[in-house]
């Protein structure tokens, strides 16, 4: 029989968090599936973990790669791939038991290409937040991204056909949010997709670690990929992402200000010239967006 879903779990010196994705599998209603670990040139003892693992599992395989990061990663377990469905999850998060199931069968019944669930975050205590139901649409993928229409990769499942019918791949030379540039490039191809609002499938792991210390390199990933999209991006579509590269200059200049840094003012220059200007110009119509959203999220409980 053939197989239903193919999980793929990008790890990079993942052995702490491991054994959770993977027992979040075993616990699934549906038994037909496989998990594809693809370990990226761990140095600790993922492999050896995995291994263990797989000797008493036989659905879950180790593949291995030199690292090269989770794009590259993802695009190996997707070639290796044998299910009608694709999963993919990383090795800190966790499914709920009815996911694949529940997802299988709508996808199934209303021939979908994509479906993808609520979902909700836990901290190193165990404490889950509320879980949150986004309805998504190309526009909301390239202008709210990130300002309150997020949605972690785990919670959606995608036919098989309809990637590899695409071509669609996560491609390593995208170094930052390749998350969110797959995304883009999924719904760009027109999928028939639907939302499950009242299944939390997706549980996102919430690190306190490095908050405060990593606001440059976010920023900095942030600019580098919004000029990496500059350059894929025709038409309508490019006019949008200048718009969200003018919300994206109001959280550069909130952020200055929290920190009191005047190192994240260089990030600006990895943006191209000609394009940021026209985003300034912008930055009074983005203005209302961006405090629509800090509203929304900091003040309205």
């Amino acid at each position: 029989m053939k197989v239903k879903v193919s999980v793929i779990i990008p790890a990079y010196n993942q052995a702490t968090f491991i054994p959770k994705a993977v027992a979040s599998l075993q616990a699934q209603t549906l038994e037909s599936w496989e998990c594809l670990v693809v370990d990226d040139g761990s140095t600790d003892n993922t492999v050896e973990i995995v291994t263990n693992i797989a000797l008493h599992e036989p659905r879950v395989r180790l593949l291995q790669k030199q690292n090269g990061g989770s794009a590259s990663a993802r695009d190996m377990g997707l070639k290796h791939a044998q299910g009608e469905f694709i999963q993919f999850l990383d090795a800190d998060d966790t499914i709920s038991p009815n996911k694949l199931e529940q997802q299988v069968l709508l996808m199934e019944r209303e021939k979908l290409d994509i479906s993808y669930t609520a979902f909700c975050s836990e901290d190193s205590q165990c404490q889950r937040t509320p879980a949150r139901a986004v309805q998504l649409n190309t526009y909301k993928i390239l202008v709210r991204w990130g300002l309150g229409a997020s949605v972690p990769i785990h919670s959606f499942l995608y036919r098989t056909d309809f990637i590899r019918r695409n071509a669609l791949t996560f491609q390593s030379a995208c170094r930052f949010r390749e998350d969110w540039r797959w995304h883009i490039i999924c719904f760009g191809a027109q999928p028939k997709q639907a939302l499950l609002p009242d299944l939390c499938g997706a549980v996102y792991y919430h690190s306190e670690q490095g908050k405060t210390g990593s606001y440059i390199k976010m920023q900095e990933g942030n600019f580098e990929f919004m000029a990496y999209m500059l350059s894929q991006l025709k038409g309508l579509r490019k006019l949008q992402w200048i718009f969200r590269i003018s919300e994206e200059l109001w959280i550069w200049l909130l952020r200055m200000v929290k920190y009191r840094s005047t190192d994240i003012a260089q990030t600006i220059l990895l943006l191209p010239t000609s394009w940021t200007i026209i985003a300034i110009l912008l930055m009074p119509l983005s203005f209302w967006w961006i405090l629509i959203y800090f509203v929304k999220t900091y003040l309205v409980k």
